[in-house]
């Protein structure tokens, strides 16, 4: 028997040891982020430990990302850099990094306390490759991130100003109005130079503010810089107060701290912004981030930050802007901006790069428009241009952008401090063709770094967000025939009706939900012949009551009503000028008028054959019980947006068939 166990454990030792080596792969959540320092003369080196990075199956091979907080208001993005502090005291050192192509969660962000003493602090200035090249667009102000923005997680935003000695106040506006998403939240911001954090402005202070601008300049980035620089000088405050007030009302969001620059001429704040789980809504998006310095000269500068909205952190991407448009407000021919970023993540530089770009058919590539590069070369069609550019259609309606003889750096060279120079993009403009269709359009890109086999990109999707149409209703009624109960005849008389009602802007082809709530009037007359022979009859003729007999007598009634109803269907779009629903109205009749009259047929004394016609005292209905009708209804004409012609066709156990003809109007 001890034989037997012997064997059994000799031969499951192998597979326990496997086993507990996977776990610790898998197990990335708990792995337990630390930095490591050395000193190195008066200078200290940072090394980071974070979790093992995991390829994803048939992928790139993943790595990291970083951005040091040394704790003194400086930065860099070194993966092991070295720094030098200038004061004597305690500093928390940060680093965040970012798994770029990588299968896991975002590593925990490690932190750690270092003391500087007197031995190793120095009064020598201690700038990085990533603080000395910073200011790339205007020199004075920029916003720089360390990601992109991924839904659940967050981001750190490098504020950096170079304020000349003088005061001022920052504004930082997020959440654009027209993406329709609270996506950023500030969750915190450092104060490294007893930036002053203030609170909610009123617009008064806010248009106070404006009114001392005298010029400003615009700046715009993405990762790498767009090299997009505007100038413009105010006349009047008026004038600048439109400016900025046209900007501050395009966002939801409104940070802002003052700065003091006595405490240093070149400043760096790091603000922390946690990316909510609105974002997912559009991971394709392009969102911007506006940050507006303003010194107390006047002279203003205004940068933009491009923020692609991501599900992973792949730096091979294709986004779009307007990535969620207003059907309502759509013009016939909208302008769609495009991003195609890219990274060399390789040892060697790469040299040719092609852009193979499948966009729908709803696009007219006529109308590509380039804005931006990077790398930045001229036109191939330029004389004597060696890295250059050129792009052109292909029969199959692919648009081909075609990077040459260029020297792009990869991620994996030894020599590289700045990961934005591993990186690439272009953006462009196109034009729909023409006016769209309510319905969503993808997007995507095939790259090619030199003879690599190619690397497909998301699907960067536009689509259209959901809003609601208010509709009105002018028409009329009809029933068919003429309806009998008994040995009762009804016949209705054409009635009118008006209402209003509330649907999602039709999506195309896809069923949606319409609700209204319409009055409307019609009379009814009915008529019961009754046949009696021989009956004696008491008649009032003349105030006097006289016997006569009759052979038969008619009932008759005079109604008029005002109905009320709320009709709720599904529809569904056909086409652009053909719509068709079915569902149920909820109705009651409210009686206005009840007139009745018997018309008595009798035979006087001498034979003769006359009519009698005497009101009869007959007591106003009430309202009727509500009653559920079913219909059926078919629009003509513009069936999204606009007027169109509408039939119904609904059944009423009272008047059986009925049918309308109305007008409709959807705003």
């Amino acid at each position: 028997m001890n034989y037997w166990f012997t064997a059994l454990y000799l031969l499951l030792i192998p597979h326990l040891s496997v086993a507990q080596v996977d776990s610790s792969l898998i197990e990335q959540d708990t792995f337990v982020s630390v930095i490591h320092t050395d000193i190195i003369g008066n200078k200290i080196a940072f090394k980071s430990a974070l979790r093992p990075l995991v390829q994803v199956p048939g992928g790139r091979a993943p790595f990291y990302t970083y951005l040091w907080d040394f704790g003194d208001g400086h930065f860099s993005t070194a993966a092991e850099p070295i720094h030098q502090y200038q004061k004597v005291g305690d500093y928390e050192v940060t680093v965040y990094a970012v798994n770029n192509y990588d299968d896991g969660r975002k590593p925990k962000r490690p932190k750690k306390k270092v003391t500087v003493s007197s031995a190793i602090a120095s009064r020598d200035t201690s700038s990085s490759p990533f603080e000395e090249s910073f200011f790339t667009s205007n020199g004075i102000f920029q916003l720089f991130k360390n990601s992109d923005a991924k839904p659940g997680e967050d981001m750190a935003l490098v504020v950096g100003v170079n304020t000349n000695g003088k005061k001022g106040k920052v504004l930082l506006l997020t959440n654009e109005k027209a993406a329709g998403l609270d996506g950023f939240m500030l969750a915190g911001q450092s104060k490294y130079y007893n930036e002053r954090v203030d609170s909610i402005l009123h617009n008064k202070e806010i248009n106070s503010l404006w009114a001392n601008v005298k010029q400003s300049t615009f700046t715009k980035t993405g990762s790498p810089d767009y090299g997009i620089k505007e100038q413009k000088t105010f006349s009047s405050s008026s004038e600048a107060i439109a400016y900025f007030s046209e900007l501050h009302m395009a966002y939801n969001s409104l940070a802002t701290y003052e700065i003091d620059g006595s405490q240093s001429e070149t400043q760096f704040s790091l603000i922390n912004l946690d990316i909510t789980e609105d974002m997912l809504v559009d991971t394709n998006a392009i969102v911007t981030i506006t940050g507006v310095f303003i010194p107390e000269d006047g002279i203003a500068n205004v940068h933009q930050l491009d923020v692609p909205v991501v599900k992973s952190h792949d730096p091979n991407k294709m986004s779009i802007r307007p990535a969620r448009m207003n059907y309502r407000f759509q013009k016939k021919n909208k302008e769609l901006t495009y991003k195609v970023q890219f990274q060399n993540d390789g040892e060697g530089d790469a040299k040719n790069i092609r852009l193979e770009m499948f966009l729908p058919a709803e696009v007219d590539l006529k109308t590509f428009k380039l804005q931006s590069l990077y790398p930045k070369c001229d036109s191939c069609l330029t004389t004597n241009a060696r890295g250059c550019y050129q792009y052109d259609i292909k029969e199959d309606g692919t648009l081909t952008f075609h990077f040459k003889d260029i020297s792009l750096p990869g991620t994996g060279a030894a020599d590289i401090t700045d990961q934005d120079s591993t990186k690439g993009f272009i953006l462009f403009t196109v034009q729909t063709d023409k006016k769209l269709k309510n319905k969503a359009f993808k997007s995507y890109t095939n790259i090619y770094f030199d003879k690599n086999p190619p690397i497909k990109t998301n699907n960067a999707t536009s689509r259209f967000r959901r809003i609601y149409s208010p509709l009105v209703t002018v028409g009329a009624s009809r029933t068919f025939g003429t309806p009998t109960k008994n040995d009762i005849q009804y016949k209705f008389k054409p009635g009118i009706q008006i209402g209003l009602g509330i649907a999602p802007i039709a999506p195309y082809r896809k069923p949606y939900w319409q609700a209204e709530v319409y009055t409307s009037y019609y009379k009814e007359e009915a008529a019961q012949s009754i046949v009696e022979e021989g009956v004696v009859q008491y008649l009032d003729e003349n105030g006097r009551n006289t016997e006569a007999k009759y052979t038969s007598y008619e009932r008759n009634s005079n109604k008029s009503f005002m109905t009320i109803q709320v009709p709720v269907q599904i529809r569904i779009n056909i086409n652009s000028f053909l719509s068709t629903g079915a569902g149920v109205s909820l109705r009651t009749d409210l009686n206005l008028k009840n007139e009745e009259s018997v018309s008595y047929n009798t035979v006087t004394a001498n034979g003769e054959i006359s009519q009698v016609v005497l009101p009869s005292d007959v007591e106003k209905d009430k309202m009727s019980p509500i009653k559920i009708n079913p219909f059926w209804d078919i629009n003509v004409g513009r069936v999204y947006l606009g007027p169109a012609l509408g039939i119904r066709i609904a059944y009423d156990t009272h008047q059986k068939a009925n049918a309308g003809i109305y007008g409709i109007w959807r705003f």
